[in-house]
């Protein structure tokens, strides 16, 4: 499936896509499927070529171009021969520089390969609202990734990454199933959020039956309701007011009383790099108030008023929180 990347700018789409494609086609880990999907990105748009041919030229620039993108050469940046060891140092020095800069990459930007091959995809400060062929409505938080895979007989979704909002079409004939991580929802005909790394299911309104992996025992929800997993097992389920627990579905960030270590996982959403806090201690202050999810420098003058603490950001990369 061609990689999504949300409405980005199509040459810088490209060029994450190639660099995800260079990690993703390391010659110990490519296989038949990759291949075929690469040559299918290939294939979409002359300026995914282009995008690998860079990486090309760099490895070129460095007169050691003898790595490869995968195995039996499928794929290969030619090799450049000698007599001596030179080229074979070059070439590791080459290979070395690629793995920095995408391990800078990744280490920014965790979620970079999951929305590089989901179907429907945001960047962190990113929102995205469409509809699916079924008529569902759906709505995707910064940095999220969702795959589809719609049948004659079943509709499922899988949320990759982040959090997502769905207002789901009914049809008797093909359920709706969302699976997120160790969390399964059926869907019963409803408007609900389902976020990934807090392991949960919020309902606005209707009926979602939600279980701890297929199979599973069932906890039915309706609306007002929450559930979340803990360990391998559904708790009990809570009541919430949807306003406030899916805020973010209208773009606001709701915190009450909410630790610091939680608040930069909000951030994390809110725009890109990372939200760093090694103070251990720190991470367990509470902060409250009602923010823009656009407005992430809002939410660190919160930090250093409410609660007087210090920041360093280098701008797109990381933000470090300390006293």
């Amino acid at each position: 499936m061609a990689p999504a990347l949300g409405n980005s700018d199509a040459a810088e789409r490209a060029a994450h896509e190639a660099i995800v494609w260079f990690v993703r086609l390391d010659k110990k880990t490519a296989g038949h499927e990759d291949r075929e999907a690469f040559e299918a990105w290939l294939a979409a748009d002359p300026a995914h070529a282009e995008a690998m041919r860079e990486i090309r030229d760099l490895w070129s620039d460095l007169d050691g171009s003898a790595a490869r993108l995968g195995a039996d050469g499928w794929h290969r940046i030619p090799e450049i021969r000698s007599s001596g060891g030179r080229t074979w140092r070059l070439a590791m020095a080459a290979g070395f520089l690629i793995a920095v800069l995408a391990g800078a990459m990744l280490w920014r930007d965790s979620g970079l390969i999951d929305r590089a091959f989901a179907d429907y995809a945001t960047r962190p400060g990113e929102h995205r609202e469409f509809q699916l062929a079924d008529g569902t409505q759906v709505y995707l938080d910064g940095d999220t990734a969702i795959t589809r895979a719609f049948g004659s007989d079943h509709r499922h979704l899988t949320l990759l990454r982040g959090r997502v909002w769905l207002d789901v079409a009914k049809d008797p004939d093909r359920p709706f199933v969302v699976h997120a991580g160790g969390i399964e929802t059926r869907v019963l005909g409803t408007a609900f959020g389902v976020d990934r790394e807090a392991a949960d299911v919020a309902v606005d309104h209707g009926t979602v039956a939600v279980s701890a992996g297929s199979g599973a025992e069932q906890v039915r929800l309706t609306g007002g309701q929450r559930v979340a997993l803990s360990g391998n097992r559904l708790g009990v389920p809570t009541t919430i007011d949807p306003k406030v627990a899916l805020a973010w579905r209208r773009g606001l960030i709701v915190l009450d009383s909410a630790p610091l270590g939680d608040v930069a996982d909000q951030l994390a959403r809110m725009a890109p790099g990372r939200v760093l806090i090694p103070d251990g201690d720190l991470r367990s202050l509470p902060l409250s108030g009602v923010f823009s999810a656009s407005d992430p420098d809002a939410v660190l003058e919160a930090m250093r008023t409410a609660l007087g603490l210090k920041t360093l950001s280098v701008p797109g990369f990381a933000t470090i929180v300390y006293r």
